[in-house]
């Protein structure tokens, strides 16, 4: 199992309570419509990070932007596959021209947390 390893967190709030529920740890977020607010992002979404924590819609959400972090999966990876958001923000396989936010460090099947590479790269839609 890889260990996290952090380079960048930042703190956004959130728009809106659809980031408030335990099970949206260690989700794919976005940036909201209004600035600099986020939320769970979706298929085809440009991912900004992943979620570090919960939060409620006047708190703070803590977003992991660069380095190694844990992912909730919505289907099956395998360890260097590239990683998309599905409609809830879980981690699903990346195909053809999609909008990866990380690549899998770990095997792993629907409703496991792995360790993922966050990339800043997103490929062309």
């Amino acid at each position: 199992m890889a260990a996290e390893n952090g380079i960048l967190d930042l703190t956004f709030a959130v728009s809106g309570n659809g980031l408030s529920a335990n099970s949206d740890q260690f989700i794919f977020a976005k940036m909201g419509n209004t600035s600099p607010q986020v939320v769970a992002a979706a298929a085809g979404d440009r991912i900004l990070g992943i979620t570090q924590s919960t939060a409620k819609k006047t708190e703070g959400l803590s977003i992991r932007l660069i380095g190694v972090s844990k992912l909730r999966l919505g289907g099956t990876v395998k360890a260097g596959n590239q990683v998309k958001a599905d409609a809830n923000g879980n981690g699903v396989l990346g195909v053809g021209n999609a909008k990866y936010g990380a690549q899998a460090l770990e095997d792993g099947v629907s409703s496991d947390v792995i360790s993922v590479l966050l990339e800043q790269t997103q490929a062309a839609t």
